[in-house]
């Protein structure tokens, strides 16, 4: 999967000055949303554009950091991290991924000038949005406006409302409360997977004052559940997926016991050297 970055997406004179695109002359169907936990509401709207795989090339355009909206010291944290996010869009068969760093000129664009440059730099012909999207400065473009917008260059827009899980409606907020009150079995409901969170990075120290490991998931702004000891599968380290983001194998996983607290996991069994686990999956 190709990854982009907003700026050189949107910076790349060539392709502005030629009037052609990332896809050449290729349409693409496009999705736009943070996908903080690609759950089973996001899921839908990937598959849409995935659906248009024969008329036009299937692309998400996400935010780097999926709290993006909050302010400084009121961020319980993101459900995944950067690279489990494109692991999982690549999965889902998505080759192209525009990435946005929610940056103070972003933040001013008003939508109507967003849907603009899509329009004029990816050849769009079709998208799929939730009906709760809203985009632009101080949200000034929702999902029907959207559609308008988009009917004046003959893209075809789908709306999809949100998803339910029995009587609440999926979305990465609920999900993300879930997890921070221990009601895991509900998260991974609206998941559609296991809770699993990823190691890289944030491994703080070896031993201080115990054997194991101590990893500061908080601190690389990953949400955990409560403070308490854990059932979980630890899995090693795999060879690089196709984007280079290491895959899972369900072969090579171990149960162990870990133990959450301020912010960090504490894996206390022996693990050789160079052989640190990649990710953690909690056990339901």
């Amino acid at each position: 999967m190709k990854i982009i970055e907003w700026l050189q997406f949107i910076e790349d004179t060539k392709l502005h000055i030629e009037g052609t695109s990332l896809l050449g002359n290729k349409p693409s169907a496009i999705t736009i949303g943070v996908f903080d936990g690609v759950h089973r509401g996001h899921r839908l709207l990937i598959e849409n554009v995935i659906s248009q795989k024969n008329y036009a090339e299937p692309v998400v355009i996400t935010f780097l950091h999926a709290h993006h909206k909050k302010k400084s010291g009121n961020n319980p944290g993101d459900i995944l991290s950067f690279r489990q996010k494109m692991a999982l869009i690549e999965n889902f068969g998505i080759q192209l991924t525009i990435v946005i760093e929610f940056s103070e000129s972003f933040r001013h664009m008003p939508g109507k000038e967003f849907l603009k440059i899509l329009h004029e730099h990816t050849n769009m012909s079709y998208m799929s949005v939730g009906s709760d999207f809203r985009c632009g400065y101080k949200l000034d473009t929702d999902a029907p406006m959207i559609e308008i917008l988009n009917a004046r260059w003959n893209i075809h827009t789908d709306i999809v409302e949100q998803l339910k899980e029995g009587s609440k409606i999926i979305s990465s907020s609920l999900i993300r409360d879930c997890i921070l009150k221990g009601k895991l079995n509900e998260a991974v409901l609206m998941l559609g997977r296991p809770f699993i969170v990823d190691l890289d990075s944030s491994l703080v120290s070896k031993g201080a004052g115990f054997s194991g490991r101590r990893y500061d998931i908080a601190g690389k702004g990953c949400v955990l559940p409560p403070p308490g000891k854990y059932q979980v599968f630890l899995h090693e380290p795999q060879s690089s997926a196709k984007s280079g983001f290491p895959a899972l194998d369900e072969n090579k996983k171990n149960r162990s016991e870990i133990l959450v607290e301020d912010g960090m996991i504490y894996i206390s069994e022996d693990v050789p050297e160079g052989k640190e686990p990649e990710y953690v999956e909690f056990i339901i």
